[in-house]
C-alpha cells in the first residue's frame, strides 16, 4: 500500500481537467472513472520499489503526475502484460535502481538514471524517454521504446523497434545473444524466450544479478 504525504491524490475526471495528461499518455480501453491519479507538483522521493499493476489494481490508481524530478528508492517495476497498469508521467527526471515493465505507460520528459538495466517487455506496453538513458543494458522485447537522447552501449531489441530507434538498438536474434551463458542455461533460453523465461530474467534483473552479457 502506498504512503500519501508527497502527493495529493485526485478523482481521475479532476486530474484529466487540471493536468492535462491525456495529452501525452495514451489511457487505452479501460473505464477509468473510478480510479484515482497520484499528483505531485514538485519533486518527488519513494522509498521502496513501485509496482504499478499493484497501484492499479490494489490501490485503485491508474497514474502517477511528477512536474518535478522523480526519484525511487527501489524498482520500478510492472507486472503486467496487457497495459493493465498505472502510467507514470515523470516532467523532469526520473532515478531508479532498475526498470523492468511489462504493459505500463512510462513517460519521463527528461533523463532516466538507473543504477542497473531496463527490461521492458510486452506489445502492450511504451516507455518514452526525452532525454538520455543512462544504465548499464536497455533490452526491448516487442515494446514500444523510444529515446531521444543517447541509449547505453548494450542496448538490444527483440521484435518490434521503433523505427527512431533503429540506429541505437542492436537486433537479438534470441535471448541467447542476450544472456551469459550461464543465464542462457539456466534459464534454459532457447531461439525464442516464452513468457516463463521472461519472467525468470526479470526477477533476477531485479535481484541485482548479473545474468545480461557485458
Amino acid at each position: 500500500m502506498i504512503e500519501t504525504g508527497s502527493y495529493e491524490l485526485l478523482s481521475f475526471e479532476e486530474a484529466r481537467q487540471k493536468l492535462r495528461f491525456d495529452r501525452e499518455i495514451s489511457l487505452g480501453l479501460f473505464d477509468l472513472s473510478t480510479f484515482r491519479i497520484a499528483y505531485c507538483a514538485g519533486d518527488f522521493a519513494y522509498v521502496g520499489d513501485i509496482e504499478l499493476y499493484q497501484w492499479m489494481w490494489c490501490d485503485k490508481i491508474a497514474g502517477l503526475v511528477v512536474d518535478g524530478d522523480m526519484t525511487i528508492d527501489g524498482d520500478l517495476m510492472d507486472n503486467s502484460f496487457d497495459g493493465s497498469a498505472a502510467f507514470v508521467l515523470a516532467r523532469g527526471n526520473l532515478r531508479a535502481r532498475t526498470v523492468t515493465l511489462g504493459g505500463a505507460e512510462v513517460v519521463v520528459r527528461g533523463d532516466l538514471r538507473v543504477e542497473g538495466a531496463v527490461f521492458n517487455s510486452s506489445s502492450a506496453g511504451r516507455c518514452e524517454i526525452g532525454g538520455s538513458l543512462y544504465a548499464s543494458h536497455l533490452v526491448t522485447d516487442d515494446h514500444a521504446t523510444v529515446v531521444a537522447g543517447r541509449t547505453p552501449a548494450r542496448s538490444f531489441a527483440l521484435g518490434y523497434v521503433d523505427p527512431t530507434m533503429s540506429e541505437k538498438l542492436r537486433v537479438a536474434e534470441s535471448y541467447l545473444d542476450i544472456l551469459t551463458p550461464e543465464a542462457a542455461t539456466e534459464f534454459d533460453a532457447r531461439s525464442r524466450a516464452g513468457s516463463e523465461v521472461v519472467v525468470r530474467i526479470v526477477s533476477a534483473i531485479r535481484s541485482g544479478r548479473a545474468v545480461l552479457r557485458a
